[in-house]
């Protein structure tokens, strides 16, 4: 009986799948597969474009010019997304720091002396 629950719930858990917007006829296969998302333009974004560039802004900078930490991750947490809400009509800035520790990054932070940073915006 408990396998007949569980085959069950495997079938609705696959056709719920199958049958949700990220899963769509790809042309590119002729059957069900993961199509390239679409970008919308109101609501949330399928797929929005991300410029991941290169900043000289070091984060010690940054949270000096009125960004504020919203996430942290990393083994360490050192690597965080930063933001700046500019106004109500404009889009919020964000940014991503990694922090880097001594010899390029191969000793942990937490024995390192002289720690350093590289930002990237991210719009």
């Amino acid at each position: 009986m408990t396998r007949l629950f569980s085959s069950l719930a495997l079938a609705a858990g696959l056709t719920a799948a199958a049958l949700s917007p990220a899963m769509a006829l790809d042309p590119a296969l002729g059957s069900m597969g993961f199509a390239s998302p679409t970008p919308t333009s109101k609501g949330h974004a399928a797929s929005v474009p991300t410029p991941f560039a290169a900043i000289p802004e070091s984060l010690q900078a940054l949270l000096d010019a009125g960004y504020s930490i919203r996430t942290s991750a990393g083994e360490e947490g050192n690597i965080l997304t930063l933001e700046k809400f500019v106004d109500r009509t404009s889009p919020s800035k964000w940014v991503r720091c990694e922090l880097i520790g001594d010899h390029n990054g191969n000793t942990r932070l937490t024995f390192s002396q002289h720690v350093t940073s590289t930002c990237w915006k991210l719009n």
